[in-house]
């Protein structure tokens, strides 16, 4: 039997689409689902997605050589917050396996720094993203939330 995938999709929101989204859930079917995009929305730009399954298994395989720890979420609480782990969650918006999550643009910066001192990411930088780039991979993450928070931006997410 095939496991079923598990993907991890981020999407960076300026702030008024965050109030719209948490008005009207259904504009998380445009953001996420290849609807009409909102005005401003960039579908490659502005998206990132990776194998969920994946980035467990190699947090969970990380967590136990460098910290001699089982439980990733505890030993990489930046990537935890990233994915979701203990953010708010959008009201009426679920995917496959949960709520759709959101990361207010004031945190988003703060994740950025996170994840890049836990060392997801090879790139740090902002100016790393590559917003052109259709085929993304885990080294995109940091450079993704650093994009996202030096333009204001939120992140909404889940795991479809």
């Amino acid at each position: 039997m095939t496991p079923v995938s598990m993907w991890l999709h981020l999407v960076k929101v300026t702030p008024s689409l965050l109030e719209e989204v948490r008005t009207r859930p259904s504009v998380l079917d445009a953001l996420f689902f290849q609807g009409d995009a909102p005005p401003g929305f960039r579908p490659v730009a502005d998206s990132f997605g990776h194998d969920h399954r994946t980035l467990r298994e190699l947090a969970e395989d990380r967590a136990r050589v460098e910290h001699g720890a089982g439980y990733w979420p505890t030993a990489f609480p930046w990537l935890a917050r990233a994915t979701g782990r203990g953010c708010a969650v959008v009201e009426g918006c679920g995917f496959r396996h949960g709520p759709a999550f959101v990361l207010p643009p004031d945190e988003v910066g703060q994740v950025a720094a996170g994840l890049a001192a836990e060392r997801w990411s090879r790139t740090v930088r902002a100016s790393d993203w590559d917003a052109g780039r259709e085929v993304r991979d885990l080294d995109d993450l940091v450079p993704f939330f650093a994009a996202a928070g030096a333009t204001g931006r939120a992140v909404l997410g889940g795991v479809n």
